[in-house]
């Protein structure tokens, strides 16, 4: 898709392909999914569920951005997650739409 776009791209518009880092493990009843790097974030919230549902989004940013996010047994919630980081963004505009907050 992104050799596609940048060949219909004016070359101003062209942007190199950046690829979100991403693994997926399934540790018996749970499905872990990484996108992005969490390693090195300055905050992180769970945004979805919690570590005591076994189900939880918890993201991650720094600079002011998302740059991962990790989900428990939230498949569709991670992989929507992955948009947020591509796009870088703003942390305090995601994180003030989640319905719950825990640091």
């Amino acid at each position: 898709m992104a050799v596609a776009r940048n060949i219909l791209a004016a070359e101003e518009d062209r942007k190199p392909y950046t690829p979100i880092p991403y693994v997926w493990s399934d540790q018996y009843d749970l499905t872990i999914q990484i996108y992005g790097l969490p390693r090195g974030a300055e905050r992180s919230m769970i945004t979805e569920g919690s570590a005591g549902e076994r189900s939880l989004l918890a993201l991650y940013g720094a600079q002011g951005r998302v740059r991962a996010a990790v989900g428990i047994n939230r498949i569709r919630p991670a992989r929507q997650a992955r948009a947020l980081i591509s796009a870088a963004s703003p942390w305090n505009e995601v994180t003030a739409a989640a319905p719950t907050a825990a640091a």
